[in-house]
């Protein structure tokens, strides 16, 4: 799918560049003849166009080739391009321009059995819809709407609870204590999270400078001085990171051994959830929730806000009943 540049020595002891990738089914690797990373793009695209026009007559363009483009293009996320992969695979070569709504909800339910709907949409509906809306800017294929499957606006998520914290910082020491404190006080996503380096640490103004890989954006956040003597007094890892763990696979292997160890239900997007309904009941407006927890805009965020009702002094059905 698409094709990738190994610079010299990276394959094969290759002295030059080498482009290698597929088309369609059909896998290709070729020799550039220069060490120039710059004319190695360009001989590489030259070649690989190449390649594509001399596509036999009647052999329409698959969506794995259109997904190729559209990769190199716009460089999703990983997780995007590995499900941008799959459906390459699971399309095969059925021609692009004979995609429809209903086959990318075909393959979301195929693909994804034991997933919700959400997941569904986000993991494969949303990104095939793309690859497709750039293969008709291409004019690959014509323009066709692709709804998403009907999810409620609503996260089912519910806010951790402050007793789940306590527990959970009472049983918890090091760079785990740091990590749960951490993200009970910013609501900070935990990818984001564990990119926290010490250069993004203004400790003497009480500030954090974050960044969110969901949205591209970032900015700095106030914290507690109970969280800045945690991170003075927290040994820094290799390379200056704050936290030690690669991704957050390395934190739900222990977290998930904890929670149920203690009985709680805890995941780190819930403090995520629990900030923006927090931030809510102290009568912050959906803009600035969304600035503090640098949400993409004011919509994204009301989806973290949970109802909480507070006491209403003087209204009660006693006194109703009591009044003449």
């Amino acid at each position: 799918m698409g094709y990738k540049l190994f610079s010299p020595g990276a394959r094969r002891n290759n002295a030059t560049y080498i482009v290698r990738g597929t088309i369609g089914r059909r896998r290709f690797e070729a020799r550039t003849d220069t060490t120039d990373k710059d004319e190695a793009e360009i001989w590489a695209a030259k070649y690989v166009a190449g390649l594509e026009s001399s596509t036999p007559a009647g052999q329409a363009l698959t969506f794995a080739t259109a997904a190729g483009h559209y990769i190199a293009l716009k460089r999703p996320r990983r997780d995007d391009e590995r499900h941008i992969v799959l459906l390459g695979r699971w399309f095969g070569d059925k021609p692009i321009g004979e995609i429809i709504g209903a086959d990318l909800v075909a393959a979301a339910h195929a693909l994804k059995p034991r997933v919700s709907d959400a997941t569904k949409n986000r993991a494969i509906i949303t990104p095939g819809s793309a690859v497709l809306h750039y293969a008709e800017e291409q004019g690959w294929c014509p323009y066709r709407r692709h709804r998403r499957l009907k999810v409620s606006r609503r996260s089912p998520r519910r806010p951790a609870t402050d007793d789940a914290m306590r527990l959970l910082l009472a049983n918890t020491e090091d760079h785990k204590h740091l990590l749960l404190a951490w993200l009970y006080e910013t609501g900070v996503r935990i990818t984001d999270s564990l990119a926290l380096n010490d250069a993004d640490l203004n400790l003497s103004a009480s500030r954090v400078r974050v960044a969110s890989s969901k949205t591209d954006d970032h900015g700095e956040i106030g914290i507690s001085p109970e969280l800045v003597a945690m991170l003075a007094n927290t040994p820094r890892c290799k390379g200056g990171r704050v936290f030690p763990w690669k991704d957050r696979h390395g934190v739900y292997r222990w977290l998930r051994k904890l929670t149920k160890r203690l009985g709680v239900t805890y995941t780190p997007h819930l403090s995520r959830h629990a900030l923006a309904t927090d931030l809510r009941a102290l009568g912050w407006d959906m803009k600035a929730i969304a600035e503090r927890g640098i949400w993409r805009d004011e919509r994204s965020a009301a989806r973290y806000t949970h109802h909480r009702s507070t006491d209403t002094p003087g209204r009660s059905v006693g006194l109703l009943r009591g009044k003449s």
